[in-house]
């Protein structure tokens, strides 16, 4: 706080300048006035500089205020001036805020990060990663499972690099990015999305589940059955490609009977729960015949 320039007032005799009136023998009564007048003036002055010495409160608190041009040391440090009503927001001194916006430079993690966005369900975050073509590509497919793994990344003709991925529930994901643009926005240009599918028929589920093997997808393998039916048909070599026969009922279950090709592969029986037609884990039982 700014200190106060103290007042000439305080250091003048109160009364030290009227006229002394014994020095004339008889005064009139003017001017006695008069002197009884400057007296009590000077008094007052007096008074209201001997006033000063202790700080009128209210006076203290204005002058704080109309001195403090600037913030003081006890202003909200998350406080902006004006002129910067347009800056990106600043993390806190305790780690909150807005983070800013990350564009990867590898391809790899490039695609992580659009895949994320896309998982958000924000059409906006996913704006920043991919262009509209890509982005429309995305928003076809809807909001699939957050967990991507990336498979491998390849050259593709020498101006972009393709990297495949794959998530807890087996969707998989071609993403190209355009080398040039790693590190910027936009810099994923094409995708190819391979959701996993819930057939509402038992050979059209069996029939997902064939594909999967032969994929070596083991997320949608489980998605389709269990944990341990996938492992133990993934310890197995799948056929090249398979015939499944018209399904026939037992009870609340269909059972499907599957041929390997080429003939001489292999075959198997599977046991689906009709009431699990649509949605996951229908097949309940696998073996190998």
């Amino acid at each position: 706080m700014s200190a106060m320039t103290a007042s000439p007032l305080r250091h003048a005799v109160p009364g030290s300048g009227r006229t002394r009136t014994h020095n004339s023998p008889r005064p009139t009564p003017a001017r006695a006035a008069l002197a009884l007048a400057g007296v009590l003036t000077l008094a007052l002055l007096g008074t209201a500089a001997c006033g000063k010495k202790g700080g009128d409160p209210q006076t203290s608190s204005s002058a704080n205020t109309v001195l403090t041009t600037g913030p003081s040391a006890s202003t909200d440090a998350s406080a902006q001036p004006s002129g910067s009503a347009t800056a990106a927001p600043q993390p806190s001194s305790n780690g909150g805020g807005d983070k800013p916006v990350s564009f990867p430079t590898s391809a790899k993690e490039y695609g992580l990060a659009t895949l994320a966005a896309w998982a958000s369900g924000s059409k906006s975050k996913l704006d920043l990663y991919a262009n509209q073509a890509a982005v429309a590509q995305f928003m076809g497919h809807g909001k699939p499972n957050s967990q991507w793994t990336n498979l491998n990344c390849e050259a593709q003709g020498g101006t972009h690099t393709a990297c495949n991925y794959r998530n807890a529930h087996g969707d998989d994901a071609r993403l190209a990015m355009e080398n040039t643009e790693l590190g910027h926005p936009t810099a994923t240009t094409d995708v190819f999305i391979n959701r996993t599918q819930y057939g509402l028929t038992a050979d059209q589920y069996v029939s997902d589940f064939m594909a999967a093997w032969q994929d070596r997808n083991k997320q949608r393998m489980t998605r389709y059955s269990t944990s341990s039916i996938a492992s133990a048909f993934l310890g197995k070599t799948a056929p090249t490609g398979s015939q499944v026969q018209s399904p026939t009922k037992s009870g609340s279950n269909w059972i499907v009977q599957v041929t390997g090709l080429p003939l001489g592969s292999g075959s198997w029986t599977f046991t689906v729960s009709a009431s699990k037609l649509g949605g996951g884990n229908a097949i309940t039982a696998g073996k190998a015949d």
